[in-house]
């Protein structure tokens, strides 16, 4: 049970340090082909209770010119070791619920980017392209309701008050 209660230190000292290092949004430039990444960091799915993994829901825009840019979702997911990484496998796997409106992302999956994280800890991510106007329904939501499908289970979070809120800032600035 202490070695329980270590891993659980861990895990939430690493998730702590992440959110107040980096900003909400940031940019980052292409010094070859010129293009600019905007990306929406930390904006992790609190779980009711002690949590078993930590799950982020992020977004970014990959801006081209004035009037192309590339949206997408990405699901960074973490974990102990002993509970193993969810495994997303290519297809439709995130689906966000927006005041009772399904979303359905497809993406490549998360095989080429599973890695061990510090010790103790696995960590994986998954992309999903997604439109401008998805990110606009979800940001104009009420209620946000995030479910993601792993080979080896289910993830389900609700959006707080405060992902709401980075969500919503992040679309009014980068997806309008």
């Amino acid at each position: 049970m202490k070695k329980y209660f270590i891993g659980l230190a861990a895990l939430l000292f690493v998730a702590g340090c992440a959110t107040t290092t980096v900003p909400v949004v940031s940019t980052y430039y292409d010094p070859v082909f010129g293009n600019r990444t905007d990306l929406l960091s930390d904006n992790l799915l609190e779980a009711p209770g002690p949590p078993r993994e930590l799950v982020w829901l992020n977004a970014s825009r990959i801006w081209k010119n004035y009037d192309e840019s590339a949206y997408y979702l990405e699901v960074s997911y973490m974990a102990k070791a002993d509970v193993g990484y969810l495994e997303i496998p290519p297809g439709e796997m995130l689906t966000i619920i927006a005041d009772g409106k399904t979303l359905k992302f497809e993406g490549s999956g998360s095989l080429n980017s599973r890695k061990p994280y510090k010790k103790e800890l696995v960590r994986e991510n998954a992309i999903f392209p997604a439109s401008r106007v998805a990110l606009q329904r979800i940001a104009s939501a009420q209620q946000v309701k995030v479910k993601i499908k792993g080979s080896n289970g289910l993830i389900e979070r609700d959006f707080a008050p405060e992902n709401l809120a980075r969500f919503r800032k992040f679309v009014s600035t980068y997806a309008q």
